[in-house]
């Protein structure tokens, strides 16, 4: 994997280095997410070349391949990497230059959220022709996006954008990069203005001009209540050819909007739009110019202005003179706004050559969208499409058609099946090249997206495999709801898996060895579920180490029409355990059932699976009932047993062994309930029917409620709100014996109970109750803390709890781990702003920090990482997390992985001592731009003295020789000093936002690090 960074910092590497185990974060669950953007163009005869975006490398990434005239691929079997650089790259344009060679641009955001403009140029053979990073074309602030590309006829290519630089409304601007990858004189950095009016301009079309230069159209609202299509033409230098600001092609009042053009064979130019001008549903027109920018037709023709919704029309070039026409047309199903597949073609002269009223190349039922086309020999156009007539959508399908000179449709009507496989396939595209006609979409009939390909002759005849061949599939969606369990060297993790998800969600799991390599045979996991056409979702697993036994639960809603609780079981290897590979379903019911919950006992080597649910009665109604699997036979009849029937909804929220914990959400309290069941599921010896009461205290609202077996039995812990505590909340726990006993007070005993809210996050035993929670006593941002408690409940460590990070800044989700002796606590931290990076910190069995005061990085990949979740292996802890690094235009969840050591820091050890000497926190911290550092120096040392800063990463950045730039602060002292930083590295670019280190040397002295942060 590449771009996964070595979360360690270097100023402190004898210590950091030791607690990080892999160099790499680990991908549990990593997908390739492919963006298709219909980006291809036709090279040398009878290849195509592909461009994508996916972000199997875990950040969104650049690729392309070649493919030829009978499918095969020409460059690498899996693609090549155009652009890998951090972040996102994505929605590229490419076009062919020449001999082969093939320009993409794309937009980037390495440096700014906000998206860059990028160039790379690859040879024939896929090789990069220039930097590897890539060539900046715009990187100025704000928005810079939807890009066009034309070549130069020269080898090189004039690029376009939509641009936010000088205000809420877009503009267009553009430049030119000749053959060597340098920009042509004439234009200026960051691109010159092509047009910049008030208000938005948008939708550009581009081509060449066929004289070195080029030529666009645009929808702009420049004209208050009115908008129109103006045309620009632009010259190798960056000089606009015609009016600076733009030629308008149509002064009709209304709505013009959604431009395409084409030249027309003579050297001219044929453009078509959709015009509301009669007609708030659109019609179609169109207009020739020549190369002066003047306007060929007396008035713009009327392609179609009959009834219904007429949009997205598309041209291309007529070989035999002219322009073809194509637009999504929906005056046949005006009621249902149905749209299909109308096409016609204009001569030199604007006259409609074909039927008055267009062609129509599929009129079938539900929509026919989307439609893409390509001049055909002797006059004629190939057209394809999605297509809705058998599913409708968004479960298209994909079609072409082939017309000749004369309007006649040469394949059958309502065109010719592509591909009509399961799910939904999609954004197809036309090109030819050659005597074949290449079409590719991107498909989603496993669930998740590839990149198909198919060919046909020129008589229409399919070249390859029936509904295509890929170019590059990988899985999409998300992982979700995961959870990690121990097992020696073996660690086992299960999620919701959605990368099927137009399909069914599915469960998954891992198997992690403690090198880091992964048991199972694929790599982003295997099915513990088979498919079924369900979702199957709230999934709750559990695994009793070396049992090589992984059991789960979770709902589905089958035929019956309501939610079902099902179970199944899977070893190490991948089998299915249980009898009957879709899941056993464990109980009976008529309404419905939800949140299931699992529980694994030990009973002399055989395992048994204690499960439970909740029942619904009525909306307003339900109960816990529950099950208990040995083998794969259900213990307690196919309805199970009710183990809990209060008034109200009882809700499920824990099984510990057997023990069921619920809560009865009875307005207007929350009250907790417990109750142990015998091996047949029956109320144990001196419990009530109903479960014990562990709190019922008046007003009380508990939730987040979890159990944790101890030696006096089992111990509850929960969130409350209660009125005696003016409901903020507080986490409150209990215990009750195994004959139904409580030893604490009635209603539990507040843990934690101060000022504004107290989140509990988990808990464990270790000579004694080890809490760890999200605090909100500063009342300004949320911090971590933990408490260490005897057999009563009392503190045993520092009052109110041991400050795990307390700062200025939001840190959440903690969660506790031990090995026996030491903790270690791991949490997402948000100190660099809105995004969270992966935090630790360590104690000892006093509680004593072992680590730097705010922890150390885990994972500080882009975007966020959230959510840990730990086991401990001896020595050593693996953390699973939430990772967003491919996240883009949506979020994107998937799950990583990381080993970290118990060992302890003395910070100490890290500063020489010095009495005259001494390093101060930075001020203001964080800051934007700049921010001065304070030091007590010596003035005999002042001339040797250096303040080195340092990435998270330990990546020494910048060096501030004191000499420069010093200044006294106070003058009652000549030895406190202040040099500034503005955030500039010491190749003079500004660095990113972020975390930064601070020390201070001089002679002999070297400070302890400290921390700031910038913020952009």
């Amino acid at each position: 994997m590449k771009k996964i960074f070595l979360i360690t910092i270097i100023l402190t590497a004898v210590v950091v280095n030791a607690q990080i185990q892999w160099t790499e974060d680990i991908p549990i669950r990593q997908g390739e997410n492919i963006e298709w953007s219909r980006a291809a163009t036709p090279v040398d005869e009878g290849n195509v070349v592909y461009v994508w975006s996916d972000t199997r490398c875990g950040d969104r990434d650049l690729w392309a391949q070649k493919m030829d005239a009978s499918g095969n691929k020409l460059w690498d079997e899996d693609a090549i990497l155009v652009n890998g650089e951090i972040n996102r790259q994505e929605d590229p344009v490419v076009i062919h230059v020449g001999e082969g060679n093939v320009i993409i641009a794309w937009v980037d955001f390495r440096f700014e959220d906000a998206g860059d403009v990028y160039v790379q140029k690859l040879d024939s053979n896929g090789n990069l022709q220039w930097n590897t990073a890539g060539i900046p074309l715009c990187l100025a602030e704000d928005i810079q996006i939807s890009l066009n590309i034309v070549s130069d006829d020269n080898g090189g290519a004039y690029i376009i954008w939509i641009d936010f630089r000088n205000s809420i409304s877009s503009d267009i601007y553009g430049t030119h990069v000749l053959s060597d990858g340098s920009i042509a004189t004439g234009w200026v950095t960051n691109g010159n203005a092509i047009i910049a009016e008030s208000d938005a301009q948008n939708q550009h079309t581009f081509w060449e001009d066929g004289n070195g230069g080029a030529i666009l159209a645009w929808h702009d609202t420049r004209n208050a209540n009115d908008e129109n299509i103006y045309i620009q033409r632009i010259a190798s230098d960056g000089h606009l050819l015609w009016n600076p600001t733009g030629v308008l092609l149509c002064n009709d009042p209304g709505i013009q909007e959604t431009p395409k053009m084409t030249p027309d064979g003579t050297g001219n130019f044929i453009f078509t739009w959709r015009d509301k001008r009669s007609d708030t549903n659109g019609d179609i027109y169109s207009q020739r110019v020549d190369i002066n920018g003047n306007l060929l037709w007396t008035s713009e023709i009327e392609v179609y202005t009959g009834d219904g919704i007429q949009i997205n029309p598309r041209i291309t070039q007529a070989s035999d003179n002219g322009a073809i026409i194509v637009w999504e047309d929906g005056r046949n199903e005006i009621a249902e706004d149905k749209k299909d597949i109308y096409i016609q073609k204009v001569d030199l002269d604007g006259n409609l050559v074909w039927n008055a009223d267009g062609v129509p190349i599929a009129v079938a039922i539900n929509d026919q969208i989307n439609p893409r086309l390509v001049g055909g020999d002797n006059g004629g156009s190939w057209i394809t499409w999605e297509d809705g007539r058998t599913e409708d959508h968004p479960y298209g399908d994909i079609y072409v058609q082939h017309v000749n000179s004369s309007g006649s449709v040469l394949l059958p009507t309502n065109g010719k099946e592509i591909c009509i496989e399961t799910e939904y396939q999609f954004s197809p595209l036309i090109k030819k090249s050659g005597d074949e006609v290449f079409l590719c979409w991107g498909d989603n009939r496993t669930g998740s997206t590839g990149i198909y390909i198919q060919l046909l002759d020129n008589s229409g005849n399919i070249l390859l495999e029936e509904n295509g061949e890929i170019i590059f599939y990988g899985l999409c969606g998300d992982a979700r709801n995961y959870q990690i369990f121990p097992n020696g060297n073996n660690q086992v993790i299960v999620w919701e898996d959605t990368r099927n998800a137009s399909i069914a969600i599915q469960i998954y799991y891992q198997v992690l060895n403690n090198d880091g390599s992964i048991n199972l045979p694929e790599e982003d996991g295997q099915p513990i579920t088979t498919m079924t056409g369900f979702n199957h979702e709230n999934m709750d697993a559990d695994f009793y180490p070396d049992s090589n036994i992984l059991g789960i639960v979770w709902e589905e809603n089958k035929e019956e029409g309501y939610n079902q609780i099902y179970a199944q079981a899977v070893d190490l290897a991948g089998n299915f355990l249980w009898s009957d590979s879709i899941g056993i379903r464990v109980g009976e019911s008529t309404e419905g059932q939800k949140c299931p919950k699992i529980s694994t006992i030990n009973n002399g080597g055989t395992y048994e699976f204690y499960i439970g649910w909740e029942d619904l009665i009525d909306p307003y109604d339900s109960r816990i009932n529950g099950q208990k699997i040995i083998d794969g036979i259900l213990q307690w009849g196919s309805g199970g047993k009710t183990i809990a029937d209060i008034d109200g909804n009882d809700e499920l929220c824990d099984i510990v062994d057997n023990f069921y914990i619920w809560r009865n959400a009875s307005w207007p309290d929350w009250d907790v309930y417990v109750k142990l069941v015998d091996e047949n599921g029956n109320t144990a010896p001196g419990w009530e029917e109903d479960g014990k009461l562990i709190c019922g205290a008046p007003g009380s609202k508990s939730n987040n409620i979890k159990g944790l077996l101890v030696p006096q039995g089992l111990l509850i812990v929960w969130e409350d709100l209660r009125a005696d505590t003016l409901y903020t909340l507080d986490i409150y726990g209990q215990i009750v014996t195994e004959d139904g006993t409580t030893l604490w007070q009635d209603d539990g005993i507040p843990l934690v109970s101060l000022v504004n809210d107290q989140y509990l996050s988990n808990f464990l035993y270790n000579d004694g109750i080890v809490l760890v929670w999200k605090d909100f006593r500063s009342g300004v941002s949320f911090d971590i803390y933990m408490q260490k408690f005897d057999e009563n409940g009392n503190e045993i460590w520092q009052d109110n709890g041991v400050g795990v990070i307390v700062n200025n800044f939001n840190q959440e989700s903690p969660y506790l781990v031990s090995n026996g002796e030491d903790y270690m606590v791991f949490f997402e931290n948000y100190e660099t702003g809105v995004q969270s990076n992966l935090f630790a910190q360590m104690l000892d069995e006093n509680g004593e920090i072992q680590w730097f005061p705010n922890g150390f990085v885990i994972c500080d990949a882009i975007k966020n990482q959230k959510k840990p979740m730990a086991v401990t292996g001896g020595e050593y802890t693996y953390v699973i997390f939430e990772d967003t690094r491919s996240s883009g235009k949506t979020d994107i969840y998937n799950i990583y992985a990381q080993k970290v050591k118990f060992d302890s820091v003395d910070v100490d050890d890290y500063e020489i001592h010095h009495e005259d000497y001494a390093l101060n926190q930075n001020y203001p911290n964080p800051f934007k731009s700049s921010t001065a550092i304070s030091f007590n120096l010596n003035p005999n040392t002042l001339k040797d003295a250096t303040v080195k800063i340092y990435n998270i990463k330990g990546q020494q950045v910048k060096t501030l020789e004191c000499p420069d730039n010093i200044g006294i602060i106070a003058e009652a002292t000549e030895s406190l000093h202040h040099i500034t930083w503005d955030g500039i590295d010491n190749n003079g670019k500004a660095v990113s936002s972020g975390i930064y280190f601070y020390r201070l040397e001089a002679d002999d002295y070297k400070s302890k690090p400290r921390k700031m942060v910038l913020l952009k």
